[in-house]
């Protein structure tokens, strides 16, 4: 069973386009599946007793005596960090770290690689081993950005980006030897997401949608707290949904796209998240978005350099957009709000 997906009655998708064109032909029930055979069975309205850190320190260990190969990878986001302070502080070896860079090395842009290869340097002697891989971000003629559309939709990114999408196929298109070992009996770990909560006449539930992870569906690779063992995810649901109380507040989405520093890094510090350096305790993706009809992008022209807006807007002309648009067009509109795909949804589980 996959660890995420596109759940439609019985079946579980790991590419959402089949899940998309699977529904199209059918009026059947669907949504985004996160290990739903072990967390339906769970009692999501009471906290676990055992501390965050503690459950984080089990799952570390639950994947090093599942897997025989494990790849991190690391940007030094709040997310990660954490991840791999795990790892360190319980001496359980990770067999590799991978780390991205944008563009060019040097770049300022890449102040939050230069941090993180900065603090694997400091930390060497404590990575027991780990093989350190630092590689260029697949390109837009490499991976599956929508400016790489080939005629088939399935090779496209599911959230219509114009950067390549998920982990899986970086690894195995630049160290193709380790992906082996991956397929073999391993798996590529991130740091996940943070707790979507909300409030409504019920109470508060978690929900979360594949659109706001990159790497849904990937059969290879586990989003560390969206574990099979739902009681890291719990835990950290629950001291979300404490802080919002006392904030008196009913959802933390807002809080993770604003430019308030002091509420994101208050709030990631009260479920198990730290921050390596200042620069990190707000994301720089959000923005004003990029408009288009078809492929709105989220990150914003506020994020992205002039060189990268103006090839997208350059692409808007090309026959490769309007052979991508008329693909999408022969989705039932069910799927599709504005003639961007919809986000899933996992299940609502109520914390209350």
């Amino acid at each position: 069973m996959n660890h995420t997906g596109w759940q439609v009655k019985e079946y579980v998708f790991d590419n959402k386009w089949d899940a998309v064109r699977y529904c199209s032909m059918r009026p059947n029930f669907y949504q985004a599946y996160c290990n739903d055979d072990t967390w339906n069975d769970a009692d999501w309205t009471v906290e676990p007793t055992e501390s965050i850190e503690q459950l984080q320190k089990n799952h570390a260990e639950y994947l090093r005596e599942k897997y025989k190969t494990l790849v991190l990878f690391y940007s030094a986001g709040s997310d990660s960090q954490v991840l791999l302070e795990t790892f360190i502080e319980h001496k359980i070896p990770l067999d590799y770290i991978y780390v991205q860079y944008v563009d060019v090395p040097d770049r300022n842009f890449n102040k939050d690689v230069h941090l993180a290869l900065k603090y694997l340097e400091e930390n060497k002697s404590k990575l027991m081993g780990a093989e350190i891989f630092y590689e260029k971000y697949l390109d837009h003629q490499e991976g599956n950005s929508i400016y790489n559309f080939n005629g088939n939709l399935r090779d496209t990114n599911f959230q219509l980006r114009f950067h390549h999408c998920g982990n899986c196929q970086s690894l195995q298109l630049r160290q193709p030897k380790v992906y082996e070992k991956v397929e073999d009996n391993g798996c590529i770990v991130t740091g996940g997401d943070k707790p979507y909560i909300i409030k409504d006449e019920k109470g508060f539930y978690m929900q979360q949608l594949d659109v706001t992870d990159e790497n849904w569906g990937q059969p290879h690779h586990e989003m560390f707290w969206m574990g099979k063992d739902p009681s890291l995810q719990i835990k950290q649901c629950h001291l979300a949904k404490q802080w919002l109380e006392e904030h008196n507040l009913t959802e933390t989405i807002s809080i993770y796209s604003d430019k308030n520093s002091r509420d994101f890094f208050d709030l990631n510090r009260r479920f198990g998240r730290t921050f390596l350096d200042e620069h990190f305790n707000t994301k720089l993706c959000f923005g004003s978005m990029l408009e288009d009809k078809y492929f709105p992008q989220w990150y914003g022209v506020d994020w992205c350099n002039s060189h990268w807006v103006g090839h997208f807007s350059q692409w808007r002309d090309s026959d490769s957009y309007n052979s991508l648009k008329n693909e999408l067009e022969k989705i039932d509109s069910k799927f599709v709000e504005n003639y961007k795909l919809v986000g899933w949804s996992t299940a609502k589980r109520y914390l209350d």
